[in-house]
């Protein structure tokens, strides 16, 4: 009983978050009339981004158990997107380097999520072989 509530938990959580990050991220200005502060759009870009990196986290929590995979996943979606938003929010300010920084960022994570998943698949090999 306890882990289907968990896994209700961490579901509704998910559909929480990334329709609050996709809000954030695709409407900023409707977001930021609903909440009732000054529309910022870089801010709400990168407040959408990292959302949406915890709500794709929460959804890979219900698929994999590890905890440095999901941690990793969630990582490189919010890097990512974060990445996206430097690039077509150049006009609004930020050094011009800042989209390669932070996509160097996405890419040391999913070179983290390739070296890991080899290392349970070939973990998950060898229990199975005994």
């Amino acid at each position: 009983m306890a882990q289907a509530v968990t896994r209700v938990v961490v579901a509704l959580s998910a559909l929480y978050t990334l329709v609050f990050g996709v809000w954030m991220w695709g409407w900023p200005q409707s977001f930021a009339e609903y909440v009732n502060f000054p529309h910022h759009e870089h801010f709400l870009h990168d407040l959408g981004a990292f959302h949406l990196g915890i709500g794709i986290a929460l959804v890979a929590a219900l698929v994999w158990r590890d905890a440095v995979l999901v941690a990793l996943v969630g990582l490189a979606a919010a890097s990512l997107i974060h990445t996206v938003n430097h690039a077509m929010d150049s006009h609004l300010g930020g050094a011009a380097s800042d989209p390669y920084v932070i996509g160097a960022q996405t890419l040391v994570a999913v070179v983290g999520i390739v070296f890991r998943a080899r290392h349970l698949r070939m973990r998950q090999a060898k229990e199975q072989a005994r």
